[in-house]
């Protein structure tokens, strides 16, 4: 019986052979009892050229991966010889070439797609012409279309709020046009009329201090400087407002000199910015006549008395921190961007040769005696006393009232310039000379008398050369202490004991002060 069921599906198979049913013969005579009978073996042996023509014909069509079946058939039948074999590589070769071939105009597909969502739809019409596949190229070509076409209503928008002198609004619809649609010929062509339209109203909104237009046009004018390189200046001077608002409500008035003076060269025909300027030296000098006075000096103290300075029942005060450096001898002050500076309190200052038989308070290298002169202070005036050869100004004294700016010569190695940099402090400054510096390095000798101020501007009597913060230092029962004098933060600001070389950072300025070692 089984047997004769055997034979009906040998049967069945070589009549579906015979009928051109390729795969139904194929896969009765896989079968594993047909497979070992003599015809089952013989059936396949006759597969393998219907198999061969057919995957012929597949290659031909193009249609790789049928044809490539067809061949793993024949070798899973153990029936791919070496033409079999050959044909099956020349049809992987070619379904490698025909999906790198894909992949390239895939590729395409999505440049194209990458440059209309970009906005670069110039380009993208270029990519558009690369395209093989029909269909794609129709659906991305219309996209292009409808980007351009509401790209031009957005651009014709621009066109007429140009024409009425809106710049505001012909900048913002020209940036939407480029933004959401992309550049194209005509969006740059309009940008060259843009960029001559808001250069003139930049200047004019600066001398009329539309300072809210400019920010306004801020974003457009960074658009157009991609087209327009030449609208720099322009960009220049929005950014220099922008800053110039940003300092003011930050109160830090000397950056905000800064900036509007920059303003001023730019646009020196902007009114508002000369008030501005007139405006903020009143404030600068009002901050100065503060600062040396009582108020100045008591600015952050509670009910009067300085902190950590506590009053004593009978009247005068202690200072609270044993620790802080005293003025008893000279200090040298070593501030961080600046140079070193030698801090002097007495109202006869001595000054000769380093190492000579006299004890002197500025001890100068050089040919000069031992003690070669005298700095006095008396009320608000210093006067120079001249013990060997003095010259002020170029002419020989014995005894003179030192006036600011004076150039003092005590010899051909110790020249120097009396300073007195700001009218609210008493304190001076001898300024020496690059080769008549003192040991370690100090090049400024400041006659204290009631407060030295530390910061960049020429009102102070140590310069730096970083930041915008001033500092001063004042002395307050026996005690040297430190204040923020200038910056955002120095009205609230707290003064700091100064500890005998402790770095101390106050504010932007950081100073370290210990006793001069000759």
């Amino acid at each position: 019986m089984f047997a004769r069921w055997l034979f009906v599906r040998l049967n069945a198979a070589e009549k579906a052979l015979q009928q051109g049913r390729i795969d139904d013969a194929y896969t009765a005579a896989m079968q594993p009892d047909l497979r070992r009978h003599p015809r089952g073996e013989r059936l396949l042996d006759e597969l393998v050229r219907p198999l061969v023509a057919r995957a012929r014909l597949h290659r031909q069509a193009g249609r790789f991966a049928d044809g490539l079946a067809d061949l793993d058939r024949l070798v899973t039948a153990g029936r791919a010889g070496p033409d079999v074999q050959a044909l099956r590589q020349q049809v992987l070769e070619e379904m490698r070439q025909q999906a790198g071939q894909a992949a390239g105009r895939q590729q395409a597909c999505d440049r194209v797609a990458e440059d209309l969502r970009a906005g670069r739809l110039e380009t993208g019409r270029l990519d558009l012409q690369r395209i093989d596949d029909p269909r794609r190229r129709a659906e991305l070509a219309g996209e292009l279309e409808a980007r351009i076409a509401r790209g031009s209503q957005l651009l014709q928008q621009a066109a007429e709020a140009l024409a009425t002198t809106d710049v505001l609004a012909a900048a913002r619809f020209w940036q939407q046009a480029c933004e959401r649609y992309g550049r194209t010929q005509a969006t740059d062509e309009f940008a060259i009329r843009l960029a001559a339209a808001c250069r003139q109203a930049v200047e004019r909104w600066v001398d009329e201090g539309r300072l809210e237009h400019l920010e306004a046009t801020r974003s457009a004018l960074r658009s157009l400087l991609a087209i327009v390189p030449s609208l720099t200046d322009s960009e220049r001077l929005v950014e220099l407002c922008r800053r110039a608002v940003a300092q003011f409500s930050a109160n830090d008035c000397l950056a905000l000199r800064e900036t509007l003076l920059r303003l001023k060269a730019a646009r020196g025909s902007a009114a508002w910015v000369q008030a501005a300027l007139s405006a903020v030296a009143n404030i600068t000098e009002g901050r100065e006549a503060l600062l040396a006075s009582p108020l100045g000096l008591f600015a952050s103290t509670a009910g009067g008395r300085t902190p950590n300075v506590p009053e004593r029942s009978g009247g005068g005060t202690v200072a609270a921190d044993p620790d802080a450096v005293r003025l008893l001898r000279p200090l040298l002050v070593l501030v961080d961007g600046g140079g070193s500076g030698l801090l002097v309190r007495r109202d006869l200052v001595r000054i000769g040769r380093g190492g000579g038989a006299s004890e002197v308070d500025v001890p100068m290298s050089g040919d000069i005696q031992s003690h070669h002169a005298d700095i006095v202070r008396r009320g608000e005036d210093y006067f120079l006393t001249a013990y060997g050869p003095v010259a002020v100004n170029g002419r020989r004294v014995e005894h003179t009232l030192l006036r600011d700016g004076d150039r003092v010569e005590l010899g051909p190695g110790a020249k120097l310039v009396f300073c007195k940099p700001s009218a609210k402090s008493e304190s001076a400054v001898l300024r020496l000379s690059h080769r008549s510096r003192l040991a370690q390095d100090v090049s400024d000798v400041v006659l204290f008398r009631d407060t030295c101020l530390i910061g960049p501007t020429a009102g102070c009597h140590l310069r730096t050369h970083e930041g915008h913060g001033q500092a001063v230092l004042y002395e307050r029962a026996g005690g040297l202490y430190a204040h923020e004098a200038a910056g955002p933060h120095w009205p609230s600001a707290r003064p700091q004991p100064v500890l005998t070389g402790r770095p101390l950072q106050v504010g932007d300025v950081g100073v370290t002060v210990k006793p001069y070692e000759t």
